[in-house]
């Protein structure tokens, strides 16, 4: 299994592993971290990682407990935007855009996570149904994984 810490510089994102179970099969697999988000009141903060096969920015909430990524909501904001001066709107709650940085640090060095498939389901029914970001009310739910099996395949991001 690849412990290998995210890569941080200049021109390179942060990136985190996300196991995940879907067609192409089990794997954990290397998506860039685009940033975070956090309400008014610092309350609720979010992190945004983009999916490297479909190029979806999915809104996660962090589940520290069961090292579960529950997705929220997918945006459509650039990832330029994420800089710490810009905001955005959903379901009538205003959210700064924080750096990719700041989600690493939210993540607390941790860089394996596992994406839960029932929020993600849900996140893409909700999206589908109404074709503007807001956040999924329902969630589908399913047994939630606790750890990642060992043994399972790495994708890494192209070099």
């Amino acid at each position: 299994m690849d412990r290998t810490p995210p890569v941080f510089g200049a021109q390179a994102r942060p990136t985190i592993f996300l196991y995940t179970e879907e067609q192409r099969g089990n794997q954990l697999v290397e998506s860039p971290v685009i940033g975070m988000l956090s309400d008014v009141s610092g309350s609720d903060k979010l992190i945004v990682v983009q999916d490297p096969h479909s190029g979806l920015k999915f809104v996660y909430r962090i589940d520290h407990d069961s090292s579960n990524l529950d997705a929220a909501a997918l945006t459509e904001q650039e990832a330029s935007l994420f800089d710490g001066k810009h905001a955005v709107q959903i379901d009538a709650t205003s959210y700064r855009l924080g750096t990719a940085e700041n989600a690493m640090k939210l993540l607390r060095g941790k860089t394996q996570w596992i994406q839960d498939k029932g929020a993600v389901l849900s996140v893409l029914l909700q999206n589908a149904a109404a074709r503007k970001s807001r956040f999924a009310a329902v969630r589908i739910e399913r047994d939630r994984l606790r750890k990642v099996p060992p043994g399972v395949p790495v994708e890494h991001l192209p070099t």
